[in-house]
């Protein structure tokens, strides 16, 4: 008897993998804007530039910053997914 080999190629769900890239954004950027209260920071202040021209620990970096990295994380996230998903066939034997 011959045994067969299945290869299954593992999906990621993009959904999943676009709310995880969202909600982790939106933490680090919180916790970045968080750091601005602490003096020696300053590796805080890229991140935070990144999504909002306002004063990096005032209340209006907060809001808006905060807005724009969940839509980038999501963004990142389900891109991410999609091309795994597309790539799968390559990790096939």
């Amino acid at each position: 008897m011959m045994a067969t080999q299945s290869i299954t190629t593992h999906r990621l769900d993009v959904l999943r993998l676009a709310l995880t890239g969202a909600i982790t954004a939106a933490v680090v950027f919180a916790l970045c804007w968080l750091g601005t209260l602490v003096p020696f920071s300053s590796p805080t202040h890229a991140y935070i530039r990144l999504f909002t021209p306002a004063e990096i620990s005032s209340d209006a970096a907060l809001a808006p910053g905060l807005c724009w990295s969940f839509l980038f994380g999501g963004l990142s996230g389900a891109v991410l997914a999609i091309v795994y998903n597309i790539l799968g066939p390559l990790g096939r034997k």
